[in-house]
C-alpha cells in the first residue's frame, strides 16, 4: 500500500471536511425544497423521492470527480514518496480508522438526518391536513352564510352555477312562483317557474356569454344591460302562467366570477310589479274617463258661455243703470250741497246789495236836488239859484256823497268777492287735473259756507307753506266744504274749528278739527259707507263723507283719516300726494 505525504492527508481531510458540510447545507435546502412542494399540493412521498434523485446525484457525482482528483494526486506524490515514507503507513491506518470512524458518524448523522426529514414530512402532513379542514371549515361556513343572506332576503333570488344547476333558491322565489327550494335546488328547471315549457332564462343566458342578439331572441326587445352592475342584464316581461291571472316581473341577472375573473355561474332577482301595472291601466282608464268628461263638460261650459255672455250682456245693462243711478245719486248729493248752500251765500249777497240799494235811492234823491240846481244855474237867475242851492244842501251833500259812494263800492265787492270764492269753489272753467293752490282753494270754501260757520264756531287758521298739488280742484273743494260744514253741524253751541295744513315725505296734509259732540267706535267704524248717517230724516243723504272718501283715496291716490271721541270733538286729515304719479305713504294719525 502506498504511504500519504501528511500535507495530501490535511488536504483529504479538509476536502472531506468541506464535502461533509456542504452535503449537510444541501440536505437542509433538500427539505426547504419538499416543504414548498408539499404545500404546492404534491404528497410526501413524491416530494421526498424527486428530492432524493436530485440530491444523490450532484453529492455522488462532486463525491466521485473529487475522489478522483484527490487519488490521482496522492498516486503521484505516493510514486514520489512511496520510499520515503514507508514509515507512515502506521500512520496512514490510524488516520483511515480514523477516517472508518468519521464514516460511521456521518452514517449515523444521516440516519438522524433522514428521521428528522421523517418527521418534518409527517409535521407538514398534519399542517396541510389541519390547512384543508380549516379551509373547508370556512367554506363550508361562507357557504353557509350566504346561504342565509340569500334566503333571508325579501327579494325573490336564485343562484345557478357554471352548470346552470341551482344552488340557491331563496324564501321569497319559492313564495313568487310555487316552487319549493327543496323541488328547485340541484336541478337546472329553473324554467318551470315562468314558461310552460324548457327554455332559458335570463341567468342561463348570463353562464353561456350569450351575445345580446341572443337576449333578443328570447325576449323581444323588453331588456337592455344594468347601468348599475357590469355584465348584467334586466328587463321586464309579462308570465301569464305565473298565478291564477299571471305576473309582470321586473328581473335582474348577473355574473358571478371567482378571484381570476372566471364565470361561475349567475343570480337572477325578481321584482313583481303587477300592482304597478295595474294601477298604470287604472290610470290609462282614469285617463279616457277623465277626457271624456273633460269633452262632456266642454260641450256643457261651450253651453254655459253662451248663457254666461247673455247673462253678461244683461249685466253691462244694470252696471250700466246701476252707475247712471250712481251718477244722479252723486248730482243729487250735489245738488243738495249748493242747496244747502244758497241761503247763506243768498243771505252774504243780499246784505251788501241791501244797502247798496238804499245808497242808490238817496243818491238817486241827491242827484234829482243836483239837477235841480244846475237847472237854476242855467236859467241865471240869483234867487232861483240861492233858493236851489238851500233846498238841494249843498254843503250836506258835498259831506254825505264820498260816504255813500264808498259804501255802496265797498258792498260791490262783497258781492264779488263771493261770486269769484263760488268760481273758485266750483271751478267750472276748470275740471280737469292741475297744479292747484289748495290754502288758497280752502280759503274760498271758508266764504262760500261762511254763512253755515259763523253763528257755530270760532275758525281758527293755521294753514302752513304747501307746494302746489297735482289734483282736480273742484272736487278736493267738495270734500272741503262737506268735512267743514259736518264740524260745523257738530257743534251744538259755540265752539271752534281748527283748520290747518302742512306738508311730509313729499305729500300735502290738511287738517279740519272741531270741538263738537265727536263720535263713538261703532260710528267712526261706518262714517265712509254709502247712505249711513247720524243726522234725523230729511237733514242729509249719508253720501258726502262717502263721496269725500272716493275722491281722495280712489281719484286722488291719498288716505283720508279719522279721530274721534265722543264729547271732545272729531279729527279729519286729508293726506294728497304732491305729484300723482307718486305713490301715498300715508300717516295714520292725526295732529292735534
Amino acid at each position: 500500500m502506498r504511504t500519504m505525504h501528511s500535507g495530501d492527508l490535511e488536504f483529504l481531510l479538509r476536502f472531506l471536511s468541506s464535502w461533509l458540510a456542504h452535503h449537510i447545507l444541501g440536505i437542509d435546502q433538500s427539505m426547504a425544497r419538499q416543504i414548498r412542494k408539499i404545500r404546492a399540493g404534491m404528497t410526501p412521498e413524491q416530494a421526498f423521492e424527486e428530492e432524493k434523485h436530485m440530491v444523490a446525484d450532484p453529492a455522488t457525482t462532486s463525491l466521485l470527480s473529487g475522489m478522483n482528483a484527490m487519488f490521482r494526486m496522492i498516486a503521484a506524490r505516493n510514486d514520489e514518496l512511496e520510499k520515503a515514507n514507508t514509515t507512515l503507513e502506521a500512520q496512514v491506518a490510524a488516520r483511515t480508522r480514523a477516517l472508518t470512524q468519521t464514516n460511521e458518524q456521518l452514517l449515523v448523522e444521516q440516519g438522524r438526518i433522514k428521521l428528522a426529514m421523517q418527521q418534518v414530512e409527517m409535521t407538514q402532513r398534519k399542517l396541510l391536513e389541519s390547512e384543508h379542514r380549516r379551509a373547508e371549515a370556512s367554506r363550508r361556513n361562507m357557504q353557509q352564510l350566504l346561504a342565509q343572506i340569500i334566503d333571508g332576503d325579501p327579494v325573490p333570488t336564485f343562484v345557478i352555477d357554471a352548470n346552470h344547476q341551482i344552488t340557491h333558491w331563496n324564501q321569497a322565489c319559492a313564495m313568487i312562483s310555487g316552487l319549493p327550494a327543496a323541488d328547485m335546488v340541484g336541478t337546472n328547471e329553473q324554467w318551470k317557474a315562468f314558461y310552460p315549457a324548457s327554455r332559458p332564462v335570463m341567468a342561463d343566458l348570463i353562464v353561456d356569454g350569450s351575445l345580446e342578439e341572443q337576449f333578443d331572441t328570447y325576449y323581444h326587445g323588453h331588456f337592455r344591460r344594468s347601468a348599475n352592475i357590469g355584465g348584467a342584464f334586466e328587463g321586464e316581461a309579462f308570465f301569464p302562467h305565473m298565478g291564477e291571472q299571471g305576473r309582470w316581473l321586473f328581473f335582474t341577472a348577473a355574473p358571478l366570477c371567482d378571484a381570476d375573473g372566471q364565470r361561475i355561474g349567475a343570480i337572477e332577482t325578481l321584482q313583481d310589479v303587477t300592482e304597478r301595472h295595474r294601477a298604470e291601466d287604472d290610470l290609462r282608464q282614469y285617463q279616457n274617463r277623465l277626457e271624456e268628461i273633460v269633452a262632456e263638460r266642454t260641450s256643457q261650459l261651450g253651453e254655459a258661455n253662451v248663457k254666461l255672455e247673455s247673462d253678461r250682456k244683461e249685466l253691462e245693462v244694470l252696471l250700466r243703470k246701476v252707475e247712471d243711478s250712481q251718477q244722479q245719486l252723486l248730482q243729487s248729493e250735489k245738488m243738495a250741497s249748493i242747496g244747502q248752500l244758497a241761503a247763506g251765500v243768498a243771505h252774504e249777497i243780499n246784505n251788501p246789495v241791501g244797502f247798496v240799494n238804499s245808497n242808490l235811492g238817496t243818491l238817486k234823491t241827491y242827484v234829482a236836488q243836483l239837477l235841480n240846481v244846475i237847472s237854476a244855474y242855467e236859467a241865471g237867475g240869483p234867487d232861483e239859484i240861492s233858493a236851489a242851492r238851500k233846498k238841494a244842501d249843498i254843503d250836506f251833500l258835498r259831506e254825505d256823497l264820498p260816504s255813500l259812494v264808498a259804501e255802496s263800492q265797498e258792498g260791490l265787492s262783497r258781492v264779488t268777492k263771493i261770486v269769484q270764492d263760488l268760481k273758485d269753489f266750483s271751478h267750472v272753467d276748470q275740471a280737469e287735473r292741475q297744479h292747484a293752490d289748495l290754502n288758497a282753494a280752502i280759503e274760498s270754501t271758508l266764504n262760500v259756507v261762511w254763512n253755515e260757520l259763523k253763528y257755530k264756531a270760532e275758525v281758527i287758521r293755521e294753514l302752513g307753506d304747501i307746494p302746489a298739488v297735482d289734483c282736480v280742484p273742484a272736487q278736493i273743494n267738495q270734500v272741503f266744504m262737506n268735512l267743514l260744514v259736518n264740524a260745523a253741524h257738530a257743534i251744538e253751541q259755540q265752539g271752534k274749528i281748527f283748520v290747518r295744513s302742512g306738508t311730509e315725505n313729499r305729500q300735502v296734509w290738511f287738517e279740519i278739527e272741531d270741538t263738537g259732540k265727536g263720535m263713538t267706535e261703532e260710528v267712526r267704524n261706518r262714517i265712509f259707507e254709502p247712505f249711513f248717517t247720524t243726522k234725523p230724516v230729511g237733514k242729509g243723504t249719508g253720501l258726502g263723507l262717502s263721496i269725500s272718501y272716493d275722491i281722495i283715496v280712489k281719484k286722488h291716490g291719498g288716505s283720508l283719516d279719522v279721530r274721534s271721541t265722543p264729547g271732545q270733538g272729531t279729527c279729519f286729515r286729508i293726506w294728497l300726494p304732491i305729484d300723482a304719479k307718486e305713490p301715498s305713504s300715508i300717516a295714520n294719525t292725526c295732529a292735534t
